[in-house]
C-alpha cells in the first residue's frame, strides 16, 4: 500500500480513501492534485514518516479555520460552507495554495498528523473492561501515539451503544457531561461493568505532543478532521472541554524508546496495559518488532496486556483494509491474541465478536 509518497498514484489512492471516509471534497481535491506536480511537491519538506495528503489538507484547513478569508471556504462544511465539490473547488484550492505557499510549506514542515479521534474510546472501553476483569487489578495505562491524550480520559465519558436504527442496546454513564455513541452491528454485545474499569495510573507517549491549553494546537487538531465530518468535530470539542479540566499526562519523545521506562514506572499492584489506535502506519517494521520485543521481555516478570485498533489488509484483496479490536496478553515471554470486534476506525461502529 502506498502511504507516504507524493506521486499521482498516491493521491488517487487517497481519493479512494476519502470517498470511503465520507469526504467528497477531499476526493475531488485529491484527484486534482494527482494531475498537478506543483501541488504534489507542497509536502516535500514534511517530517519523516508523515502522510503527505493529510498534512496538505490539514494545513489548508488550519489557515481557513484561523480566519483567512477566501471563497474556498464555501466548500468546507466545517466553516459553514454548503457548496458541493465541483471543478471550481479544485481551481480555488490550487489558487489558495499558490497564494499561501510559504505559509503552507512552513506548517507542513513543522506539524504532524497526530489526529486525536476520541470516538475510539467507545471501542477501547470494552477491551479495557475485559483486561481489568481478567487481571483482577486496576489498570496502569500506557498509550503509544497519544497526541493530546483524549482517549486517556475514556473513563470520564458516557457511552451509548445502539443498533443501526439508533435504538439503545447498551448504555453506561449517560449522565456524563460528554457522551459517545457507537453503533453495534450484528447481534453481539460487549460485557461492561456497572462502573468504569479502575485506573490507577495513565501516561501517553507521543513524539510530537499536543498541548490542549494552546489555541493553535486545538485548531490543528480540528484542521485534521475532514471538513464534512461535523460529528467528529463536535466530539472533539466535547473531549477538549474534559481535557481542560483533566489534562492527560503526556511524555514527549520517541514512544518506542520510552516504552520500557514507562512500563517500569507502573507499580506491581497494577495491570500493565499498553494500547494504540490507528497509528501503526507511522511506525517502521523495526519499530513494530521492537514494541513486541519490549512487551515480551516485560512479561517475564508479570503479565502485560496490549489493546489495539489498527488497519490490516484484507485477503485476498490487499488494497482494502479492516480494523480489528484486539487484546494481546503477554506472559512468560509468550503472546496470546484475541480479536474482540471489527471496527470503524473512527469509533462510529463495531461488530462485536467477543
Amino acid at each position: 500500500m502506498v502511504v507516504f509518497e507524493t506521486s499521482a498514484h498516491y493521491y488517487r489512492f487517497f481519493a479512494n480513501e476519502s470517498r470511503r471516509g465520507g469526504s467528497p471534497l477531499y476526493e475531488k481535491l485529491s484527484l486534482g492534485i494527482a494531475d498537478n506536480v506543483a501541488l504534489q511537491r507542497l509536502a516535500a519538506g514534511r517530517r519523516k514518516g508523515q502522510p503527505a495528503a493529510n498534512l496538505v489538507f490539514g494545513a489548508v484547513q488550519y489557515l481557513l479555520l484561523g480566519g483567512v478569508d477566501h471563497p474556498l471556504k464555501d466548500y468546507y462544511p466545517s466553516l459553514g460552507g454548503t457548496r458541493p465539490p465541483d471543478d471550481r473547488a479544485f481551481e480555488l484550492f490550487a489558487a489558495f495554495c499558490g497564494d499561501h505557499e510559504a505559509e503552507l510549506v512552513d506548517i507542513i514542515s513543522k506539524r504532524a498528523t497526530n489526529t486525536n479521534e476520541v470516538g475510539r474510546s467507545a471501542l477501547l472501553l470494552p477491551a479495557f473492561d475485559l483486561v481489568a476483569r481478567e487481571a483482577a487489578a486496576p489498570l496502569g495505562l500506557v498509550e503509544i501515539g497519544s497526541s493530546a491524550g483524549l482517549n486517556l480520559n475514556f473513563d470520564k465519558y458516557g457511552y451509548r451503544y445502539t443498533d443501526e436504527k439508533g435504538a439503545p442496546k447498551l448504555e453506561r454513564w449517560t449522565d456524563a457531561d460528554f457522551v459517545l455513541s457507537c453503533i453495534l452491528e450484528g447481534p453481539g454485545v460487549p460485557v461492561l461493568g456497572t462502573f468504569p474499569p479502575p485506573i490507577s495510573s495513565r501516561i501517553g507517549l507521543e513524539l510530537y505532543p499536543t498541548d490542549v491549553r494552546d489555541e493553535n494546537e486545538r485548531r490543528w487538531l480540528k484542521a485534521l478532521v475532514w471538513p464534512e465530518r461535523i460529528d467528529r468535530l463536535t466530539k472533539l470539542d466535547g473531549a477538549l472541554k474534559i481535557a481542560a479540566a483533566h489534562p492527560p499526562r503526556i511524555r514527549g519523545g520517541d514512544a518506542v524508546l520510552n516504552l520500557t521506562s514507562a512500563l517500569a514506572e507502573i507499580p506491581p499492584d497494577q495491570a500493565r496495559c499498553v494500547y494504540h489506535t490507528i497509528m501503526g502506519y507511522q511506525l517502521s517494521g523495526d519499530q513494530h518488532r521492537r514494541i513486541n520485543e519490549i512487551l515480551l521481555e516485560a512479561s517475564k516478570t508479570a503479565p502485560v496486556w496490549r489493546v489495539t485498533v489498527e488497519g490490516e489488509v484484507t485477503h485476498p484483496n490487499p488494497t482494502e483494509t479492516f480494523n480489528p479490536l484486539k487484546v494481546s496478553r503477554y506472559f512468560n515471554g509468550e503472546r496470546r491474541v484475541k480479536t474482540l470486534a471489527v471496527c470503524d476506525p473512527h469509533g462510529l461502529s463495531m461488530e462485536w465478536k467477543g
